[in-house]
């Protein structure tokens, strides 16, 4: 339950593409030679990753009430966050937007919302080493579907 509500949100972010204008995050603006974060970190995607992360990352909830909608924000917004964090690094080691940087692109969004969450709620250890373990291969299989669906242009 917990680690939904930062997948639902890092993974449906991409939706945005799709949307015929963007605004990039970073108004378009440089920093020590390079963007900031690039024109694939939009406010129309972190909106739309705040919103679907938030209501469908909640969802499971009805079954088993483990989150608050509150909660399922928290998590969703400092994942979308921890993407952003990740796209700063990977602009100041010079990486092209798109390029492969593992585990950095799999883990950053992840790591972040456990981070926040956990400064006022107890997260287990078992959850967060499975959390850490399962991620990169989930990264893995939704970003090449949304590559096959056209959403993305690289499957990774």
């Amino acid at each position: 339950m917990l680690i939904w509500p930062p997948y639902v949100a890092n993974g449906l972010a991409v939706l945005a593409s799709a949307l015929p204008r963007r605004h990039p995050i970073d108004f378009g603006r440089s920093w020590r030679g390079s963007r900031i974060f690039g024109d694939g970190k939009t406010f129309e995607g972190f909106a739309i990753g705040l919103a679907l992360g938030t209501t469908i990352g909640w969802l499971p909830n009805l079954l088993y009430s483990v989150l608050s909608v509150g909660d399922a924000a928290v998590l969703s917004a400092s994942a979308l966050v921890g993407d952003l964090v990740g796209a700063f690094i990977k602009r100041r080691l010079c990486l092209p937007r798109g390029h492969p940087a593992f585990p950095l692109d799999q883990l950053d969004f992840l790591l972040m919302s456990l981070l926040v969450y956990s400064l006022y709620a107890q997260i287990p250890t078992t959850a967060i080493f499975i959390s850490v373990i399962i991620t990169p291969a989930i990264h893995r299989a939704t970003n090449i579907v949304a590559y096959r669906l056209r959403l993305k242009k690289e499957p990774w």
